[in-house]
């Protein structure tokens, strides 16, 4: 091959006078080569010796006048180029505008894509970024898998592996309250880090020391926007900002960065030192994996000898009988591939990105099919033409020029088209996306770049294989007349409209199933009453003591309880409609002492008060409520019935004042299972529920208020009021529960309408080009049709006799489309807990769409044909 082509590029550029003797010299060098190295080499090193014979005195002579003659025939393929175009509007029409969607929808995904699969790699070495998670493995399976780990653990890995050369552990607040003006301000996006934070991940630090700034305990980093809020123009470095709560006590400004990019799985708007939760990380230790860990492996490390390790170091750390196993996660996989449980932010969907990257090839595809079904279908047409050029002189090469740049300029149309198209559609595509994946058109090299580089593609591939076929045509068949009776072209022809309608089904499908899972998401019974129910997390009062919370909170409840506007309150640790990491947890092991084993599972913690079961209509199974006058309800829980599942216990009613206890040691507290409540949903579908032990908690962390559905916002204002008169030091901020659970399927409901949105367009894409290829072929029949109306057929017998021609090809795409709607969509379904049942149903409604869309689409210009008078459509031929 590669000689092949060496010979064939020394052919073009030597003089013809030198040309056999030099050829012989190079034939002669190749063979003595053979004999001594293997035939590649040779290839090779003949090869290069072509290339060094390229120079002045071998290559052949410029003709001039040859050039310009070359220049001419260019200037007449344009020219003839153009009034083929203008000849044909319509058609012209309809390959410049699906071109343009196709290339604008093809070039819009494929930007999100690029944009979803650059999340963290804007870092420093990102191959050499690991985030360290923790498996739960039972049996040898994998249970569970947290993207946290203990507080301790990167530094005695840093320790233990000399492959890791560095680490940093994070914590993430669940919320801090700040003094702004006087007045008490909440900020959610704050987390807290060591020193070696900055070092890792390479945020633009604008102001402060990087080695230095996050040393001390009580130092705050914080970002451009929130430095603005805090401090408008000011410098903010030396400045303190007032932190209430638990802390009560102003700290430092030591740093300032550029705000964090969005495409990053863990960001924030302020850093807080993590010495500053030194107390709180000594008491966890190795006892909870509550901690974001993270670590930087030289870059000829050994993944795989690093993670064999991982087993027995956490053993050695933890225990023998520990079920834990450290793990190392690729940062730059995580937003894609990860659904461990505990994330940070919720992460997107390597299965979206890549059934969106399938739908982009459909729209580009069958826009250029489109191109090459029309062309090749009006071959007929401009056969005379190629039989009258190849007889005064063309060849085959100069015809393949013409009607290759006829496609060059369809193509180049349509990309400038696509240009004007993405700009002005921009807005809308980021809104579409929820996120500014492109700021402008015109300023993005990348963009511009890869629509040059597809109006190219677009000319090859739409434009070869048409100028292949029309300058293929024989002079004498096509001026005998002869031509019409050939089926040159037909069975591409056919296949790529295979290709569309089996497209167009799997998009039709794929789009209601979505639909269908989305809406039976979010219109589940959750097992919960989440109407006008609002939460919101209770003031921390560090200067009381613990009874004297107690007192006040009562007392706070109590009030709201006697508003007008509300039907009841209670408190609760954790609010239903929160991520993975919303709920705390335990992998210790959990008994019921004396009827099961221990169970070495992830098991969820949540706590709450007497008034929470009434207030959010749990179903409680067995046993009661917790009673806050009993003094045994102090140490007593309630679980759900997924817990008793993971017992193996069939019967609630068994476990009703037995004692539950955790971890290994015999001697740990025992605690009095008082109730079992019917499982509910705390998160989204995509899980399963979690089997939860519910503590009786006087003070939880949140409180959840449901309000009468009248005058809604003065009864929001009356809690308000009252938590202002209780609190005035804290800001009052408040959710409502059924929008927590809305923004759990935010990432699916945007997918959803994303594949809506980009489905319709290849369809109507789709649909463009059967229309242009119908109403051609119903053109070319026009004198059959006349005479069949004159022979006494009706329109009807007429419009079906043409779609009958495309049924069998419908009923091609049906057999090789369902298949890959069912495999295909039965593997996005499996990524759900909770998911519908295969709709098979929706199989036939494409079915029908299909046919239907086929059938107008088709009938419309055969309709109008079969109207005209015979008399006018025979004379028409």
């Amino acid at each position: 091959m590669i000689k092949r082509l060496s010979e064939r590029f020394f052919r073009w550029y030597c003089n013809p006078d030198f040309y056999e003797d030099i050829k012989g010299d190079l034939n002669e060098l190749f063979r003595r080569q053979s004999a001594h190295y293997s035939e590649r080499k040779a290839e090779w090193i003949f090869a290069k010796e072509v290339l060094l014979l390229f120079r002045p005195t071998i290559i052949r002579p410029f003709q001039f006048f040859q050039f310009l003659n070359l220049i001419d025939m260019i200037q007449n393929y344009f020219k003839i180029g153009m009034r083929n175009l203008r000849k044909h509007p319509s058609y012209t029409f309809i390959h410049i505008l699906g071109l343009a969607l196709g290339l604008t929808a093809f070039l819009f995904i494929e930007n999100y894509r690029s944009f979803e699969k650059s999340y963290d790699r804007f870092h420093e070495s990102p191959e050499q970024l690991y985030r360290l998670t923790t498996d739960d493995v039972k049996d040898g399976r994998i249970q569970v898998r947290d993207a946290m780990s203990f507080a301790p653990s990167g530094k005695v890995l840093v320790e233990e592996v000399p492959e890791i050369i560095g680490h940093t552990t994070t914590y993430k607040t669940r919320r801090m309250v700040f003094r702004k003006n006087g007045q008490p301000v909440e900020e959610q996006n704050v987390i807290a880090v060591d020193s070696n934070y900055l070092n890792l991940f390479n945020y633009r630090i604008l102001r402060g020391d990087k080695k230095s700034m996050l040393n001390q305990p009580n130092a705050i980093v914080l970002t451009e926007s929130l430095a603005q809020k805090y401090f408008e123009n000011q410098d903010p470095i030396g400045k303190t900002i007032d932190v209430l709560g638990r802390f009560n006590q102003p700290f430092l400004v030591t740093g300032l960065l550029e705000d964090t990019p969005k495409n990053t799985h863990y960001s924030f708007d302020m850093l807080v030192s993590l010495k500053s939760f030194e107390e709180r990380i000594k008491r966890d230790g190795w006892n909870g994996f509550n901690y974001y860990t993270y670590l930087k492996l030289d870059k000829n490390a050994d993944l795989e000898k690093v993670q064999s390790m991982m087993p027995a170091l956490t053993k050695k750390y933890l225990n023998d009988e520990t079920r834990l196993v450290f793990n190392l996660q690729p940062v730059a996989d995580i937003h894609l591939h990860s659904d461990f449980t505990f994330e940070p932010e919720i992460h997107g969907s390597a299965k979206a990105v890549y059934f969106l990257g399938v739908i982009s090839i459909f729209i580009l595809l069958i826009a250029w099919v489109n191109y090459i079904n029309l062309s090749t279908a009006r071959a007929m047409e401009r056969a005379k033409e190629v039989g009258l050029r190849k007889v005064v002189g063309a060849r085959k090469k100069q015809l393949m020029g013409q009607f290759l740049t006829e496609s060059l300029l369809i193509n180049f149309l349509g990309a400038v088209v696509a240009l004007a198209l993405a700009q002005f559609m921009l807005p809308y595509f980021n809104e579409l996306v929820g996120k500014n994946v492109l700021t402008d058109i015109w300023s993005n090299p990348e963009f511009i770049k890869k629509l040059f580089l597809f109006f190219l593609l677009g000319t090859v591939v739409t434009g070869f294989y048409p100028a292949l076929v029309l300058s293929s045509f024989r002079p004498i068949g096509v001026l005998k007349g002869s031509f019409g009776r050939t089926k040159k072209g037909a069975f591409l022809r056919k296949t790529l409209v295979v290709v569309q309608f089996a497209a167009s089904l799997i998009l039709i499908a794929s789009t209601v199933i979505i639909y269908q899972q989305i809406r039976y998401m979010t219109n589940k019974d959750l097992g919960i009453d989440t109407e006008q129910v609002i939460g919101f997390q209770n003031a921390r009062q560090p200067n009381l003591e613990e009874d004297q919370i107690i007192s006040k909170y009562r007392a706070f409840m109590e009030e709201i309880n006697r508003l007008e506007g509300v039907q009841k309150v209670a408190g609760i640790s954790n609010l239903p409609g929160g991520g993975s990491s919303d709920i705390s947890s335990t992998s210790g092991g959990v008994k019921v002492v004396g009827k099961t084993e221990r169970v070495e599972s992830t098991v969820y913690i949540n706590g709450m008060n007497e008034w929470l079961v009434d207030a959010l209509g749990l179903k409680l199974i067995s046993g009661r409520k917790f009673d806050r006058e009993l003094a045994v309800d102090t140490s007593a829980v309630m679980v759900n019935q997924a817990m008793l599942d993971l017992w193996g216990i069939n019967d609630s009613e068994a476990v009703i004042n037995e004692y539950l206890q955790f971890g290994r040691d015999p001697e740990n507290d025992k605690f009095l299972i008082v109730g079992v409540i019917d499982n509910f949903n705390r998160s989204t579908l995509k899980n399963n529920i979690e089997p939860t032990v519910f503590f009786h908690n006087e003070t939880p962390r949140n409180t959840v208020v449901k309000l009468n559905a009248e005058n809604l916002t003065a009864n929001l204002d009356g809690v308000k009021n009252v938590w202002n008169k209780f609190f005035p030091e804290s800001p009052f901020v408040h959710t409502f529960i059924d929008s927590r659970f809305e923004k759990l399927y935010l990432e699916d409901k945007k997918f959803g309408f994303i594949f809506l949105n980009f489905a319709l367009l290849a369809i109507f894409v789709a649909s463009m080009g059967l229309f242009g290829l119908s109403s051609y072929m119903s053109m070319q029949r026009t004198k059959e049709v006349g005479i069949r109306k004159v022979l006494g057929a009706s329109v009807s017998n007429i419009v079906l006799l043409f779609f009958k021609d495309f049924l069998w090809l419908i009923l091609i795409a049906i057999i090789i489309g369902i298949p890959l709607i069912y495999f295909s969509m039965t593997d996005w379904l499996n990524g759900y807990a909770f998911r519908i049942d295969f709709p098979w149903w929706v199989l036939s409604l494409a079915v029908v769409s299909v046919v239907a869309l086929a059938f107008f689409t088709v009938s419309f210009q055969t309709w109008k044909l079969a109207l005209l008078n015979p008399s006018k459509t025979i004379r028409h031929e």
